[in-house]
């Protein structure tokens, strides 16, 4: 019996334009005559009889809950409240960056049905822990079907290129603090993704204050190199600053602030002062002719527009994803103004360009070739 509708478990309505894209990829792969109910952990530590209504409705056939997507497997407190005994597929999720907590929820694993994780290193690591009949199988991350269509791309590429910028110029004007005026626009469009977690997370997790202190030290040497860089291609590019975070632990836009606060370059730093949908990023995607990121979906959200991307996250879903879709990378540590236009000049090539074009292409068509297995949900 087809499910009615679907239970979706992830860490929805937290102003993350990340897990909204997730939103929006299950409403587009998922039946259209299924019902989507989207619930997150607080939701089910607040509301017991939520959990046993997952639970009834599973075991009846009416339902069936999928656990993601995000960096959510093994995070305590969201793990700790998957309904008991209720079997679950996990779609677009991976381990995260807290494995050595995974044995705890080791037992859990045993309700896995179909499950698509987007790391392959961790979808070989989830095998070893499962029973053998388990179906654990790589899948790219499924935000990489959403994204603007073939036609609406071409439409913008093939515009004169002062009228893109113009175009893309007063677009962002109603989103930007900052916006620097139409009269000094530059030839290209830089997309930044920026992430404060970077910065947070490094001291908060030091062991020692003496430690914690070399690391914001650290942090700030990295902030300086980031800025020199930038300054140095404002010639060049009309540089716009997304916040995928808008959240109170959690503002990505900050990080865009202590840049522009210690450039004499400040007024062309475009600064996206409040949170933004991801259907409006992907939207203006095309637009841009290069983009950077911190962020794991700030390198997914170019890439659905074909729009290359250089990644500048430490984190190990930024590393996993940067193998499996041969991005280029400049670690944090690595950071120069003379790293930085290296590796820029790769990420303008015609031959990266077209390489990444074609991984896109391959993800999107593999992830709508899954969603279209017949019995999917048996």
């Amino acid at each position: 019996m087809a499910p009615q509708w679907f239970y979706i478990f992830g860490y929805y309505g937290s102003k993350n334009a990340g897990d909204e894209a997730f939103r929006l990829a299950f409403q587009q792969l998922l039946p259209a005559s299924a019902e989507l109910r989207f619930i997150r952990p607080s939701q089910l530590a607040e509301n017991r009889s939520l959990a046993s209504e997952i639970e009834q409705d599973v075991a009846g056939g009416r339902a069936r809950l999928i656990v993601g997507g995000g960096a959510i497997i093994g995070e305590p407190y969201f793990w700790a409240h998957i309904p008991a005994r209720t079997p679950f597929h996990i779609i677009s999720a991976d381990i995260g960056s807290q494995e050595h907590l995974l044995s705890s929820y080791t037992p859990t694993l045993a309700q896995m049905r179909q499950s698509w994780i987007r790391s392959e290193s961790d979808a070989v690591q989830l095998r070893r822990l499962t029973p053998s009949d388990r179906n654990i199988h790589y899948l790219p991350d499924i935000v990489h079907a959403l994204g603007a269509t073939p036609a609406e791309r071409q439409a913008i590429s093939e515009l004169d290129p002062n009228i893109r910028n113009k175009q893309l110029h007063e677009r962002m004007g109603g989103h930007c603090e900052n916006t620097m005026p139409a009269g000094q626009l530059r030839n290209k469009n830089m997309a930044i993704f920026l992430s404060d977690h970077y910065y947070d997370y490094k001291t908060i997790r030091s062991s020692c204050v003496l430690e914690g202190i070399e690391r914001e030290a650290a942090d700030k040497l990295y902030l300086r190199n980031l800025r020199l860089a930038l300054d140095e291609i404002t010639p060049y590019y009309n540089l716009y600053f997304f916040s995928l975070s808008y959240w109170y632990n959690s503002i990505d836009a900050y990080v865009g602030y202590r840049l522009a606060k210690a450039s004499n370059q400040a007024p062309l730093y475009n600064i996206v002062s409040h949170y933004m949908e991801p259907d409006i990023i992907m939207a203006l995607m095309p637009y841009f002719d290069t983009a950077i990121s911190m962020k794991f979906h700030g390198l997914i959200f170019p890439m659905t527009a074909h729009v290359p991307v250089m990644n500048l996250g430490s984190s190990k879903k930024n590393r996993d994803l940067a193998q499996q879709m041969g991005l280029i990378s400049v670690n944090p540590e690595e950071l120069t103004t003379e790293t930085f236009l290296a590796a820029l000049k790769q990420v303008e090539s015609v031959e990266y360009s077209t390489s990444l074009a074609e991984t896109q292409r391959l993800a999107k068509e593999a992830i709508h070739t899954a969603f279209s297995a017949p019995n999917l949900w048996d």
